[in-house]
């Protein structure tokens, strides 16, 4: 997923603004999908508060953006750029 991902933000943006593009993307993908699993879990916590049916909500949706997404885009972004040869050209 990360890697299609990536290969339709860099053959749609410029060559610099690819991982400015790519990592807030990934991070809302996964957010929603968290939100999404969390709305699932919801209906199985039954005799809970309101409040409890929120919060699993909101972290199940913030722990997946933040750690799938965030840090596994940045990791994944570092793999990518790793493998590039630098030269003193492309600063």
């Amino acid at each position: 997923m990360y890697k299609t991902l990536w290969n339709y933000v860099s053959k749609h943006s410029k060559k610099f603004s690819t991982a400015t593009v790519f990592l807030p993307v990934l991070v809302l993908g996964w957010t929603v999908i968290g939100l999404f699993i969390g709305t699932l879990i919801c209906p199985l916590l039954q005799n809970t508060a309101t409040l409890v049916k929120a919060t699993v909500i909101l972290c199940s949706g913030g722990y997946a953006g933040l750690i799938l997404g965030f840090f596994g885009g940045i990791f994944y972004i570092y793999k990518e750029t790793a493998n590039l040869p630098h030269t003193a050209a492309d600063l």
